[in-house]
């Protein structure tokens, strides 16, 4: 079994569902590499269970490998050398045993199994409707895409009212991805994560015994590696049109925010003719929509941005793919002292920083370590200023704050220009100021947070 790393909270989950009376329901969603194998084979150890996992083989071949597992689970000899004659004789056959003692089926890709039988999820709603009286039994739907499995539940899917529980599989955030690289220092754990993002399958490949530069060199930009072509492989994966999708992460990761900009730097008039093609992109969590922390509430915005949502892909698309073809030349080393090095502050500030510094807050908050509340926090902008950092509570501002990667510390200049910046904002009557920096504070911006009111952020601050 893989190393099981940081899904406490997700496995608790699970182990709720299970340990709640009746018959059970529920969905998991999570991205491709996420970790939902891993953490689904961890929830079923020592559980009757079934475990299948959908591929896109004919129904024949599927139903046989399905009774080979259910031959497994139940130590049935006949199912070693027999099959299924059809889905319903096997949903038949897992009620059945269910109904001797609490059991967990598991369909793992449940939308590649409906992908090659049409209908399915209506079959497994009828069958479902038939035995949740009666069967002590705990059924499982994961699935990577988004828009299926959500709508699966939806007004109009299949299994709308029936679901008992729902499991979201996140990426690692900053702190839990560090648990992989813990041998560097506070400033190259940040830069890591730029590098890598938080999936636990591209962490795997970190070795714990070669720098952030070694590491990079012999992964993402290695042509033989996994991680050199895996940016490609998600997206040949999830789109027909793999093209047009490429061109609009790559317009996004090169800086290209607003959405008629995107357009126009994919060859396209308008905004329009890329919308559909920027939700697909939002449901398989590619690209963040983004708007001002301030207008999260409204139905309709005209300031939207977009960003790529994952650091991994954000480094790929900016890095890898404009020198994939002197990468293939095993120039791998060049490409990191001349392209990479120079720009990996900068392009940590523009990516990372933010995201990093508003992860940690979110975690201070749970542990209440913060003297102020918030329900949102994100970004605020309009067509003169932006501020990295704002937390809402009731549409006021009770956290304002910068993030600065930057090589020199930041003075109480910052904290003024910080001040004057935020006057248009609907303030709280003593919000918490927040500056994070890479470097440090002056002397006299510590005398000042000494005071009060001044939280002060350092990367060695995020692992403590």
């Amino acid at each position: 079994m893989q190393p099981f790393f940081n899904r406490e909270r997700e496995l608790a989950q699970l182990e709720a569902v299970w340990s709640a009376p009746g018959a059970q329901l529920l969905t998991l969603w999570g991205r491709r590499r996420v970790g939902k194998t891993t953490l689904l084979a961890h929830f079923a150890a020592g559980k009757r269970a079934v475990y299948f996992y959908g591929t896109r083989l004919a129904e024949r071949d599927i139903l046989a490998g399905l009774a080979l597992q259910a031959a497994q689970a139940f130590g049935d000899t006949y199912l070693r050398s027999a099959s299924f004659p059809s889905w319903q004789s096997a949903l038949e056959y897992l009620a059945a045993r269910a109904r001797v003692e609490r059991t967990l089926i598991i369909f793992d890709e449940f939308p590649y199994l409906c992908e090659v039988t049409a209908g399915l999820d209506t079959l497994v709603q009828r069958w479902w409707d038939q035995v949740q009286y009666n069967a002590n039994l705990v059924l499982v739907l994961a699935g990577s895409a988004f828009s299926f499995m959500e709508g699966l539940t939806g007004a109009s899917g299949a299994l709308h009212g029936r679901r008992t529980g729902q499991v979201e599989v996140h990426p690692f955030d900053y702190l839990d991805a560090a648990h992989f690289f813990p041998q560097l220092g506070a400033a190259d754990r940040v830069r890591a994560y730029a590098c890598f993002g938080g999936i636990p399958a591209y962490l795997r490949f970190w070795d714990p015994t070669a720098d952030l530069a070694a590491n990079v060199q012999q992964t993402i930009l290695a042509p033989g590696h996994f991680l050199f072509r895996e940016g490609e492989e998600l997206l040949r994966t999830e789109f027909h049109q793999e093209a047009l999708y490429a061109s609009i992460l790559r317009a996004v990761a090169t800086g290209e925010e607003r959405p008629s900009d995107i357009a126009r730097a994919v060859g396209r008039h308008s905004a329009d003719e890329i919308f559909d093609h920027l939700r697909r992109l939002q449901e398989l969590r590619f690209l963040r929509r983004e708007v001002p922390v301030t207008e999260w509430e409204r139905p309709r915005t005209q300031r939207a941005l977009y960003r790529l949502a994952d650091p991994y892909l954000r480094f790929w698309f900016h890095y890898v793919l404009p020198y994939q073809s002197f990468l293939q030349l095993g120039r791998a080393a060049e490409v990191w002292q001349h392209e990479i090095a120079p720009t990996l502050d900068e392009f940590v500030a523009r990516t990372t920083w933010e995201e990093v510094c508003q992860q940690y807050l979110w975690r201070r908050l749970a542990a209440s370590g913060l003297p102020v509340r918030f329900s949102q926090l994100g970004r605020y902008w309009d067509g003169k200023e932006e501020i990295d950092l704002v937390g809402l509570w009731q549409g006021r501002a009770t956290l304002i704050g910068e993030c600065k990667w930057t090589a020199a510390p930041l003075d109480v200049g910052d904290l003024l220009a910080l001040e004057v910046k935020s006057a248009k904002l609907p303030r709280d009557e003593a919000p918490l100021w927040a500056l994070a920096s890479r470097t440090g504070f002056t002397p006299a911006l510590r005398r000042r947070a000494a005071l009060g009111n001044l939280l002060l952020v350092e990367p060695a601050d995020l692992f403590r």
